[in-house]
């Protein structure tokens, strides 16, 4: 596996900042100049790498056993985040990211059910940066809509779209629940090989032949190493201190995503524009615990408000503005991402049409104390609600209240609720608050079963998917775009 010089370009990149001279954009306060030798200053390219079901303890640089050289290198070249948030789920953590906006809110409290979506009046993450002048292009997984064509990213401001709209597929035949759904632009594709390889593929294709007279925002959304799990197409030998098994097969799919990313950096350099370039990395939710993954001593996993499901393994990376090493411990939740990324390239944040999160740029690039407003996260199965440092958790709909300080108790041991009764009820009372809307998520699920994720049961590492019906995208229905 290729070293990846990383801290080297960290400090050359800062001496290129501290050297530059501030510009006026269109559209917000003055950016430096990204590099001196640049003919004309451009933001900052945007890259948001999501990975699906990984554990707070399934990257080496919060102490793994798995082989994540890449990831590891990243975090020592840019910041780790320490008190990265998301929701316990998949579809409710991509509407926070896209929208910046509480995905509670509109019913968005699961995986998405096939015959909705995100709502159509969100404006999302691609439409304003397409309004700062950026390429927009998206690669992997979407799960915020399928059945009908309005949905698709294609419809919501990607100029792109490769890969799938369900929640999972087999990564060999691209299947899922009987249904091929693996498609560019809206059209199907029968192609062979790894979606995980193909993913890595795709989006060094996009930067090798994007326009290179305007900056591009990409959001790499692999599935990996979400179920099913399969063995990979290669024994990358870096886990073979991990005993035979679901655990092992896991590492294999998240050294093998790592090595994707690895070579997205690569391609960066070879671009030369590393230097110009953000990059975001992120779990979407927990670890399955059932499945070979790990939350380290975090409790819960996903599907769980506890802090297992979640607290996951993230870092940002832009060689002009973070200094090498850095550490995160304020807390960041998905839906800060929009009005981060946005002030980050020159933007305003202010100017969003619908806000729940709020812009932490100041935080990451100076240092400065951010304070937090109450956050809401969760899913069907339970919501949580920080104030920080207090974290209140509601188990269902009606569940019993618990209560933790997890500055003092990150691991949800001791419960206050006795102790604290004031804090108690002032955030059962913001839980009540919320408005009570119809779900959008799958209730029941007929293609679960397909996921091979069902506890005690021998999982067959080299079974394949099959397809008994026709492509998810040409059965869509055609909407309005």
């Amino acid at each position: 596996m290729k070293k990846r010089n990383f801290v080297l370009l960290i400090a050359a990149g800062n001496f290129l900042a501290a050297c530059s001279v501030p510009v006026e954009t269109e559209a917000g306060p003055p950016i430096p100049i990204a590099s001196l030798d640049r003919d004309t200053v451009s933001r900052p390219n945007v890259i948001f790498i999501l990975v699906d079901d990984m554990g707070f303890g399934d990257v080496g640089y919060n102490g793994s056993e798995i082989a994540t050289p890449n990831l590891d290198q990243m975090a020592s070249a840019g910041m780790t985040l320490d008190r990265n948030y998301v929701y316990p789920i998949c579809s409710p953590t991509r509407t926070g990211l896209l929208t910046g906006s509480n995905p509670l809110d509109y019913g968005i409290d699961g995986p998405m059910a096939a015959d909705t979506g995100m709502p159509r009046d969100l404006k999302i993450m691609p439409e304003y940066f397409k309004e700062l002048g950026y390429q927009t292009f998206m690669v992997g997984k979407w799960h915020l809509g399928k059945s009908n064509t309005d949905y698709w990213p294609i419809s919501r401001g990607f100029d792109s779209h490769y890969g799938f709209l369900s929640g999972f597929i087999d990564f060999y035949s691209h299947v899922y629940a009987g249904g091929l759904d693996w498609q560019k632009n809206g059209v199907s594709l029968r192609e062979e090989g790894h979606a995980t390889d193909l993913f890595t593929a795709e989006a060094k294709r996009v930067i090798d032949t994007r326009d290179t007279a305007s900056p591009f925002f990409l959001y790499l959304a692999y599935n990996a190493p979400h179920a099913p799990l399969q063995t990979t197409p290669e024994d990358s030998g870096l886990n073979s201190e991990i005993k035979p098994g679901n655990r092992f097969v896991y590492a294999e799919m998240v050294t093998q995503l790592d090595d994707g990313i690895g070579q997205l950096i690569d391609e960066l350099e070879k671009q030369g524009i590393l230097e110009n370039t953000i990059v975001v990395f992120s779990s979407d939710n927990g670890g399955s615990l059932s499945l070979g993954s790990s939350n380290g001593d975090l409790r819960g996993a996903k599907g769980s408000s506890f802090e297992g499901g979640v607290r996951v393994p993230g870092l940002i990376m832009w060689a002009n503005h973070i200094k090498a090493g850095e550490v995160l411990t304020q807390q960041i939740v998905v839906q800060d991402w929009l009005p981060t990324l946005l002030d980050a390239v020159g933007g305003n944040s202010s100017n969003l049409e619908k806000l729940d999160g709020q812009s932490m740029w100041q935080a990451i690039d100076r240092g400065v104390k951010i304070d937090r407003a109450q956050t809401i996260l969760g899913s069907s199965s339970g919501r949580a609600v920080f104030d920080w440092p207090w974290k209140l958790v509601r188990m269902g709909a009606d569940g019993e209240h618990q209560l933790y300080n997890v500055i003092d108790d990150p691991y949800e041991q001791e419960d206050l609720a006795r102790e604290q009764p004031e804090i108690l009820a002032k955030l059962a009372a913001v839980l009540e608050a919320m408005p009570d809307v119809p779900t959008r998520r799958a209730v029941n699920d007929a293609a679960k079963s397909g996921s091979r994720s069902a506890r005690n049961t021998a999982i067959d590492y080299e079974a394949r998917a099959e397809e008994t019906r026709s492509p998810w995208a040409e059965a869509a229905v055609r909407g309005r775009n």
